[in-house]
């Protein structure tokens, strides 16, 4: 199955990012911290994108955001300590 970014989303629903911030609800900055991964967009508000941008939910593929935690593929890896 063949997922969008966020951003990519956005953009094939023929909106700018602020048009889409506004009907989603949120303002442009944090509309753009959500597509470049610089914040975790919510769950509440990625299902609130999917419904201005006219696709499910699971089509979004989301950034990575370095948060410090790892992630699910990544916490069964130990690492080693001399």
């Amino acid at each position: 199955m063949i997922k969008l970014t966020l951003a990519a989303a956005r953009v094939n629903a023929g909106l700018k990012q602020e048009q889409a911030a506004k009907l989603i609800g949120i303002t442009p900055k944090t509309l753009g911290s959500y597509e470049r991964g610089i914040t975790a967009i919510p769950g509440y508000r990625l299902k609130r994108a999917a419904e201005v941008y006219g696709i499910p939910e699971d089509l979004i593929k989301l950034p990575v955001v370095d948060d410090g935690e790892y992630d699910e593929d990544e916490k069964n890896l130990q690492v080693s300590t001399f």
